[in-house]
C-alpha cells in the first residue's frame, strides 16, 4: 500500500540512539500517492485520482496523524535496534498545513497509521 512522506525541516532525531533521522516518515493522510511533503507545506487531501484518507476533508482542515520511521544511524544493524520507540511520529496539520512532526510513544496501542484527531 503506498504512502506519503514528510521529510522534517527541523532536525528530527531517533529518541532511542539520538541520530538524525534524514530518510523521512511515511503517513497515510490526504491523497495517498507517494508525495513528498516537508515542514509548512500544504496538505494535498484529493487529487482526483488517489486513494484519500479520510474520505472527507475536516471541516478547519485539522488532523493529527501517526507516520512510521526508520532510524538512519549506521550502526543499528536494523529498524529493530531501535524499536519500538522510533518506529512512530505524530504529525500534525493545521488549517490543511502540515505544521510539526515530533517523535510519538501513544499512551496504548493504536491502529496502523491511525488518525488521533480531526476537527
Amino acid at each position: 500500500m503506498s504512502f506519503n512522506t514528510i521529510y522534517p525541516t527541523n532536525e528530527f532525531l531517533c529518541p532511542f540512539c539520538g541520530q538524525s533521522v534524514d530518510s523521512g516518515v511515511g503517513f497515510r493522510v490526504g491523497a495517498i500517492c507517494q508525495k513528498a511533503y516537508k515542514i509548512g507545506d500544504k496538505l494535498l487531501f484529493d487529487d482526483g485520482v488517489s486513494p484519500k484518507r479520510p474520505e472527507a476533508i475536516p471541516a478547519n482542515g485539522n488532523l493529527k496523524t501517526v507516520g512510521y520511521f526508520n532510524c538512519d544511524n549506521p550502526r543499528c544493524s536494523s529498524w529493530q535496534d531501535c524499536f519500538p520507540a522510533v518506529q512512530m511520529a505524530l504529525i500534525t496539520v493545521r488549517a490543511g498545513i502540515i505544521t510539526s512532526v515530533e517523535n510519538y510513544d501513544p499512551p496504548a496501542e493504536v491502529d496502523q497509521f491511525a488518525i488521533i484527531e480531526m476537527d
